[in-house]
């Protein structure tokens, strides 16, 4: 059980800001009120707690290197250049290096450096983001259509391209176009291929 008054002793944090912090992990399916001030870990949770005991023990905040590593994970393919990584991140090179040493490689190729996952750790990772809710290959695809630099962003963004482009097509659909048919028959299998791959968190 977690008690929200303990908590905030613990964390140095006043009851009102505690609470707050535990109604977003509540509305992110981490934990379930059992009473006033009283909640509990879901199975999610549990899973989000086992994947940060991985986390490198010198470091201070977890959810700092969460961040980073959903910008890490989310390049088109298995590597990421560091001046990229260094550009999304906001983080000098040796910060990165010293945080990301234990989830992989850095190593030159063609003049430039890049970070990669190991094998085991890319396992870590893929379930890190699928106890978040999403899955690799759908971080991917977000990325590269929002440009966005983290996971919140990207689903912000995501979500004023998906509202906009559905304006358009009901535009097109109610001044009786005939492209407008053809536009929205397209968006309906787009948005059924982004609705298979939430579900399925590939």
């Amino acid at each position: 059980m977690i008690y929200v008054k303990e908590l905030s002793e613990i964390l140095g944090l006043s009851y009102k800001q505690t609470l707050d912090l535990m109604t977003r992990l509540r509305k992110r399916g981490l934990v379930i009120r059992r009473g006033i001030g009283v909640y509990s870990l879901t199975e999610r949770g549990w899973k989000l707690c086992d994947l940060m005991k991985n986390l490198k023990p010198s470091i201070k905040s977890p959810f700092k290197v969460i961040r980073l590593l959903l910008i890490a994970g989310s390049g088109p393919g298995n590597k990421l250049p560091l001046k990229r990584l260094m550009k999304l991140s906001r983080m000098g090179r040796d910060e990165l290096i010293e945080i990301l040493s234990d989830w992989g490689r850095f190593y030159e190729e063609d003049g430039e450096e890049y970070f990669e996952f190991s094998e085991e750790r890319e396992k870590q990772f893929r379930e890190l983001i699928r106890v978040l809710g999403i899955g690799p290959l759908t971080l991917r695809i977000l990325t590269f259509l929002t440009r966005g630099r983290d996971l919140s962003s990207i689903l912000m963004r995501f979500l004023i391209i998906y509202l906009s482009v559905s304006i358009l097509v009901i535009y097109d659909i109610l001044t009786a176009h005939v492209l407008g048919v053809i536009a929205a028959l397209l968006w309906m299998a787009v948005t059924m291929i982004f609705i298979i791959l939430f579900a399925s968190k590939k």
